[in-house]
């Protein structure tokens, strides 16, 4: 197994896809350590508040998306996911009626749990701020990053107001009613499932609409399976079939010859993409890359089938 440690970092330099070789006490590794403490006191909150597992986990890997586009990835804040966050606000104080002035933290584990992690939002709030200065930090992030702290705001209230149980709006109103806690379990039983076969991969789900909602990675999984595995999830979703079987009908002479060259290289024809389905209904895909194209194939129908005797 490969070190955890890499001695890259020892002169107390470090790099970003964008930036390289700079200071770890910029205003960027500022940020995306703040947001990194974030994820990690959200995950508390988690287990202090059972009933939010759902809506805490897709804050979570929304934080993932906007790190990843920090670092120089994908752009992923956007107006639609800063009206997603204002759509769970509103729910959330519809539910915790109002409050006014100064609150002390501390009414219910859940509540204290959800004002630390608020607190982190707003420093990581004022670091994008900083970051700004140089580049690098759009409109939306800032938005989203303001929006976030009010929504952990709401909900720790919603928490002190109900003694920690929540509702069943203010769970769903990310838009996840528990697509997430699914995609998550997913993601770890494909894992354990291709490490019996003495495999590394990375697993990833996307929703009904093609975002990301969770991803994992082995130890020492190729870096290039990441957006590998991410891309036929995608695929399968936008397609509304499996990656495997669409690569048949990508071969010449087939009717979708040359579609892997469409919407911006993110379509894959090989296999280890499946969409995930309820009721006859696409509610995601799920997408997996390490193995070869005969392993990723039969890793992307086992999870077709946990998912659907398991997960539904």
């Amino acid at each position: 197994m490969a070190a955890l440690y890499t001695k890259t970092g020892d002169t107390g330099r470090a790099s970003t896809l964008t930036r390289q070789n700079i200071p770890k006490n910029s205003p960027i590794f500022e940020l995306l350590g703040t947001l990194d403490e974030l994820i990690s006191s959200l995950g508390v909150a988690r287990k202090e508040t059972a009933d939010l597992e759902d809506v805490l986990v897709q804050i979570q890997t929304d934080l993932l998306g906007i790190s990843g586009e920090l670092a120089g990835g994908k752009k992923y804040a956007s107006p639609e996911r800063i009206a997603q966050l204002e759509r769970a606000i509103d729910s959330a104080c519809e539910g915790a009626a109002s409050f006014e002035g100064f609150v002390l933290p501390g009414q219910t584990a859940g509540g204290a749990a959800l004002d630390v992690a608020r607190t982190v939002a707003r420093r990581a709030e004022r670091c994008a701020v900083a970051a700004s200065q140089t580049g690098g930090i759009t409109r939306d992030m800032l938005a989203w990053l303001n929006r976030l702290s009010d929504l952990l705001y709401a909900l720790a209230r919603l928490c002190d107001r109900s003694g920690g149980s929540v509702a069943a709006p203010a769970r769903t109103a990310m838009g996840s009613d528990g697509f997430c806690r699914k995609a998550v379990a997913l993601c770890e039983a494909v894992q354990q499932h291709a490490a019996a076969h003495g495999v590394r991969v990375v697993t990833a789900v996307c929703d009904a609409g093609g975002n990301p909602v969770a991803m994992l990675r082995a130890d020492d999984a190729f870096i290039a399976s990441v957006d590998i595995a991410m891309n036929k999830a995608f695929t399968s979703v936008s397609l509304k079939m499996t990656t495997e079987e669409l690569g048949k009908l990508a071969q010449p002479g087939e009717s979708l010859y040359g579609i892997q060259f469409t919407n911006n290289g993110r379509i894959v024809i090989f296999g280890g993409g499946v969409p995930l389905t309820e009721d006859g209904v696409i509610v995601g895909g799920f997408g997996v890359s390490g193995g070869s194209a005969a392993e990723d194939t039969a890793f992307g129908n086992f999870a077709k089938e946990f998912y659907e005797k398991e997960l539904r």
